[in-house]
């Protein structure tokens, strides 16, 4: 059994270019399958997929697998806390014999409006709750036997392993997240991060246990935003700049959210600074977008294109969007 090459040459990915974000929002099985192979066949590195409530990602994963040939295969993210860990290794490890080389696991500890208001799931200590699921996913995909009494426990957990372990990366959005990545993770997923404070969140000389370490930004974008996109846009920022895991995040950087948190929600978008706005999300013509992009990669991060916007923004971004820079 082999651990999974992290040169993207060697996995046959095109490192130079971002892999895409399909969101399963609003979109059919069928859609979500399309549109990676869309992507696929213009030349982007790889089509992941988040989950909330819509579609389940790690099957739609599955069906990605037997769809497409080249590009990585990752979720960004799924929530820890959803699943048992046992339940996360089997999957994790079905998945890279789908598709070996090809699929990356993207954890989070997700928030309480979803893991407990919506899935009725414990979200109590949550750095030690990440931690111990990286650990227990990580000795079954290398065919250890797992006994665990902490959380998560587990008694005599065995699983068929993959020959190619999948890197195990962990969403994080504050400092105590990010440094339980840097020691327990293949690799960092960050969110709605300025990018003025970019390079203070994922130096590019930043020290990691595993080596290579990914630093992955999910970053918003969209090609000459219309004023609909803008408009839908605004109201995406700001519901999550009430979100008390992501203000506190944003917070940390300088940026003052009160008024957005005092706004009644429908007004919330109007209080977004703009210059907040442009921080996290790329808007701009084709050339804009592709300078922030390689921007973000001279900083040492891979750019993660998200496609916002009014309507469906997924097809435009694959289209229009040269993903080779």
């Amino acid at each position: 059994m082999s651990e999974l090459p992290s040169d993207a040459a060697t996995r046959g990915i095109n490192a130079a270019s971002p892999g895409v974000v399909i969101a399963a929002r609003r979109l059919s099985t069928s859609d979500v399958i399309e549109l990676s192979v869309l992507a696929e066949k213009n030349g982007w590195s790889g089509a992941w997929l988040a989950e909330v409530l819509s579609l389940d990602a790690t099957v739609l994963l599955g069906a990605l697998t037997q769809k497409t040939s080249r590009i990585e295969l990752g979720t960004a993210i799924i929530p820890v806390s959803t699943r048992s860990a046992a339940l996360l290794a089997m999957m994790a490890s079905t998945l890279s014999q789908l598709a070996p080389g090809r699929i990356s696991i993207g954890f989070g500890v997700s928030t309480p409006e979803i893991v407990k208001r919506r899935h009725d799931r414990p979200v109590e200590f949550p750095l030690g709750y990440a931690s111990g699921v990286i650990d227990v996913v990580r000795q079954a995909l290398k065919g250890e036997r797992v006994d665990r009494e902490a959380s998560p426990a587990v008694n005599d957990l065995r699983i068929e392993a993959p020959e190619i372990v999948p890197p195990l990366l962990l969403a994080a959005l504050g400092p105590k997240m990010v440094d339980l990545a840097r020691s327990h993770a293949d690799g960092l997923i960050l969110n709605l991060i300025p990018f003025d404070a970019l390079s203070t969140v994922a130096p590019i000389d930043m020290k990691t246990t595993h080596t290579p370490f990914r630093t992955i930004l999910s970053q918003r974008v969209c090609i000459d935003p219309t004023p609909e996109d803008l408009d839908v846009i605004r109201r995406e920022i700001a519901s999550y700049c009430r979100v008390p895991a992501y203000s506190a995040s944003i917070s940390r950087f300088g940026w003052d959210l009160s008024e957005i948190q005092a706004a009644e929600p429908k007004e919330a978008a109007k209080a977004l600074p703009d210059d907040l706005l442009h921080q996290v999300v790329v808007l701009g013509s084709k050339k804009d977008c592709l300078e922030r992009l390689r921007q973000i990669r001279n900083l040492g991060v891979e750019p993660l294109v998200v496609p916002v916007g009014a309507d469906n923004p997924i097809p435009k971004i694959l289209n229009e969007l040269d993903p080779s820079y």
